[in-house]
């Protein structure tokens, strides 16, 4: 393709890469590369910052354990106030299509890790605390800013040191204020969308 098209093979191997990640294309080892019928439908994970939609949007992905002790979340004051003690666990998130999009370092209040630890190893944290205590997960506060890969971080994602990357900051709080889950997670920025909207209170006794 490279000589056909007259671009060196880097741009060819980048443009498959894209395709790839976009869902158009897919690899298949020993036999070539082919076209989809359809494109997957991938979720971003900025987009779904509603609560509790959230969690159910989050259902088909997987996450791989890089690491987990028991240290506590940096939390700051506006994230919350910390519970007793916390399971952490930093790992990789896998999309429906098993592709790396995101490393993410989590904090799970013990009081509730302890109730489902296989669980918690395995799904997605906030699906499992949806359903083991949603009527006390009252909020959910976030910050997003921009960051780069680090190597480490790159190897994770499947893209190069030094590429963009977003930063989420998450934490969901009960009545109290008291932190049930804690989080900071990289992004890759090809798949990050966000988008909101916004409306305008209506003033009392206004007309219909």
């Amino acid at each position: 393709m490279a000589k056909r098209y007259n671009v060196a093979p880097v741009t060819v191997r980048e443009a498959f890469r894209l395709l790839t990640q976009e869902g158009l294309i897919r690899a298949r080892r020993g036999s070539g590369t082919f076209v989809n019928d359809a494109p997957l439908r991938i979720s971003s994970p900025v987009t779904e910052a509603g609560w509790p939609q959230l969690p159910q949007n989050l259902r088909e992905h997987r996450g791989r354990i890089l690491e987990a002790d028991d240290a506590t979340p940096p939390l700051l004051p506006h994230d919350g106030t910390p519970a007793a003690a916390y399971r952490r666990m930093r790992r990789v998130h896998l999309d429906e299509r098993s592709d790396p999009f995101r490393v993410v370092e989590l904090f799970v209040a013990r009081h509730y890790y302890d109730q489902a630890p296989r669980r918690f190893d395995q799904e997605m944290a906030l699906v499992v605390l949806e359903e083991l205590d949603a009527v006390h997960l009252v909020e959910m506060r976030q910050n997003f800013t921009l960051t780069i890969a680090d190597a480490g971080v790159a190897a994770h994602l499947g893209v190069r040191a030094g590429d963009p990357l977003g930063r989420l900051r998450r934490s969901l709080v009960d009545p109290q204020g008291v932190v049930a889950y804690f989080s900071i997670a990289l992004i890759r920025s090809d798949r990050i969308s966000l988008s909101w909207a916004m409306r305008r209170p209506v003033p009392p006794n206004s007309p219909a």
